[in-house]
């Protein structure tokens, strides 16, 4: 599905007005958090800019955001939310087996907005690991809603505040955490950020247990809704 050209204006002009509005991403809208339980060891904090209904999507992207020496990691939490949004409906592929793990390098943001849109993505959740001296966190009772700025910025600058698995080795003295978040290539805007709390070891049982709660939290948030599936029955 080729990108019309009123979309390719509009994330023309939002590339150019980055810089100006960069100055603004300070300024907060604060919302009430709501706090989610029965997470099985891991906190869950999450934040919507909007209260709207679920809206539709025609294809979702899963990216994994992790430095390491080998991709495991990244095809698990792809392939995991990709399964999970195939099961209540959703048409979603992951990036890997979509682009490749090159398919998406050295691209401008206009070029990767193009591409995505060419292949009739209209939606991406990144799942990034963050290093928290790099970044602050949710607070635990209260988030704050930034500027779609903000968001859009902040997928662009994960190169500098993930964890690095490759040169870092989990201390005590360090702490992370992960963060996955539904943007709307439609809009250019986030419709939901999720954060763990934070944890100072990683193990693929953490990783899992975070990717497993994404899409239970952005169902009961109304961020996403299962799909109408029509079962096959026999003869």
């Amino acid at each position: 599905m080729p990108c019309d050209i009123q979309k390719y204006t509009w994330v023309t002009k939002f590339t150019q007005m980055n810089a100006f509005m960069r100055q603004y991403s300070s300024s907060l809208i604060t919302i009430a958090t709501v706090y989610l339980t029965g997470c099985s060891s891991q906190n869950i904090l999450i934040t919507s800019n909007k209260y709207h209904f679920p809206l539709h999507h025609s294809k979702i992207m899963t990216v994994g955001v992790i430095k390491s020496d080998n991709d495991s990691m990244r095809i698990r939490i792809e392939k995991g939310i990709t399964a999970d949004l195939s099961g209540i409906g959703y048409y979603a592929v992951s990036a890997l087996e979509e682009f490749g793990p090159k398919g998406l390098a050295n691209l401008d943001q206009q070029e990767t907005y193009l591409k995505l849109c060419n292949h009739g993505i209209d939606a991406v959740i990144t799942v990034a690991l963050i290093d928290k001296t790099k970044e602050k966190q949710f607070k635990t009772q209260r988030s704050y809603a930034y500027t779609n700025t903000y968001y859009y910025n902040r997928i662009w600058n994960y190169k500098n505040i993930q964890a690095d698995l490759v040169d870092k080795n989990f201390t005590v003295k360090s702490e992370y955490f992960w963060e996955a978040i539904l943007f709307n290539l439609s809009t250019l805007e986030a419709e939901c950020t999720i954060q763990s709390s934070s944890f100072n070891s990683l193990d693929d049982k953490k990783a899992g247990q975070f990717e497993k709660q994404v899409v239970k939290k952005m169902i009961r948030e109304k961020i996403l809704r299962k799909q109408n599936i029509k079962t096959l029955k026999p003869f």
